[in-house]
């Protein structure tokens, strides 16, 4: 039991853990302020969780292309039966993950192989509900292209290389590219760089997450009204040339929201297109393409119900809530399927001990 409790822990609330855990590193010490919880989601572990084929060829890419960070070597669940419960997956399903971070940041990406499960791949494009982007923001993107393209990721953007699109008073430089498994990342150069608690050394300044919706207006609905995210920016359609061009399309309009998730900040985007072929890809969590995201809330039930409200599935072994041994509490989680294909992992923590 000692053992399995271990797995749980690493794999499910990784992010949590670090979150709340203090830090040896002064960088690593200041977390992004954001808004105070005024509903279910009070806020967030690992913020991007790809599922992929092969973990050593994911690593390579988020570890020596983005130079994101990875302490140890990575883990290995088998026939762990209350892991496999909470993914839902088939008992004799194997699970390898990683955790890697960029530089300043307390979570990061899960990057979670699955086999013994029958997984096969997805192919979405970027336009396509469910396709959920990671948002890279650089100090040099020139620089950042060239390390992704080293370890051979393909740039979708046009031209293969960092166009110039609007950015509010000033211009901002994007490029989008694909891991090994096509989940797809955006680096971005903004400017004025934003502040940052990066060391100077490191080009990875911070992240973002965007998830392409059918419907920007049912996301709001759910991620800000029944979840309780922060609402930063409205949307409305656009069809500037150059960010579809940096986004690798040429023609179509787009529209985004901007959300904050209480307490860390991370920021959230729903996005959708219009005048552009798209098609809904329904993937299950074991497929390569698959994507998940860790979301800390006050009460799993009533964010499970939230979720079904809105058109998602309970992807959890029985259809609801489960607890987990975590050190010396239990911890209730479930993970859901939202309805755009984003596997959400929520996590209701324990009160804190004495």
């Amino acid at each position: 039991m000692k053992r399995t409790s271990m797995l749980l822990v690493a794999l499910s609330i990784a992010g949590l853990a670090r979150a709340q855990a203090p830090s040896q590193s002064p960088a690593r010490q200041a977390a992004p302020a954001g808004p105070a919880p005024t509903g279910l989601i009070v806020g967030n572990g690992n913020w991007f969780s790809p599922i992929v084929a092969d973990l050593d060829k994911a690593l390579a890419f988020y570890r020596d292309g983005l130079g994101f960070e990875t302490m140890g070597a990575p883990g290995e669940a088998t026939g762990t039966a209350p892991l496999m419960n909470m993914f839902g997956l088939p008992p004799e399903a194997k699970l390898r993950y990683q955790i890697a971070r960029p530089p300043a940041s307390r979570t990061g990406v899960e990057i979670v192989e699955v086999s013994g499960a029958g997984g096969k791949p997805l192919d979405r494009r970027l336009q396509d509900p469910g396709a959920f982007v990671l948002i890279v923001l650089v100090r040099d993107i020139d620089a950042a292209l060239v390390k992704v393209k080293a370890v051979g990721a393909p740039v979708l953007t046009r031209g293969g290389m960092a166009m110039t699109v609007p950015g509010g008073a000033h211009p901002a430089r994007m490029a989008v590219v694909k891991d090994p498994d096509g989940h797809f990342v955006e680096l971005a150069q903004l400017d004025p760089l934003p502040e940052t608690q990066a060391p100077a050394s490191a080009n990875v300044i911070g992240v973002r997450v965007r998830l392409i919706v059918d419907d920007v207006d049912k996301a709001m609905h759910l991620y800000r009204d029944a979840l309780g995210m922060n609402m930063t920016l409205a949307p409305s359609f656009r069809d500037d040339s150059g960010v579809l061009a940096g986004l690798g399309m040429r023609e179509g309009q787009y529209r985004a929201a901007m959300l904050q998730v209480p307490t860390t900040g991370l920021v959230f985007e729903p996005m959708d297109f219009k005048d552009i072929d798209r098609k809904t890809v329904h993937g299950r969590i074991q497929d390569p393409g698959s994507t998940r995201i860790q979301l800390q809330v006050r009460d799993v039930d009533a964010a499970i119900a939230a979720l079904k409200q809105a058109g998602g599935t309970v992807q959890t072994t029985g259809g609801k809530s489960m607890d987990l041994p975590a050190g010396p509490n239990t911890i209730k989680v479930a993970v859901v399927r939202d309805p755009n294909d984003l596997f959400v992992v929520l996590i209701q923590a324990p009160p804190p001990n004495p």
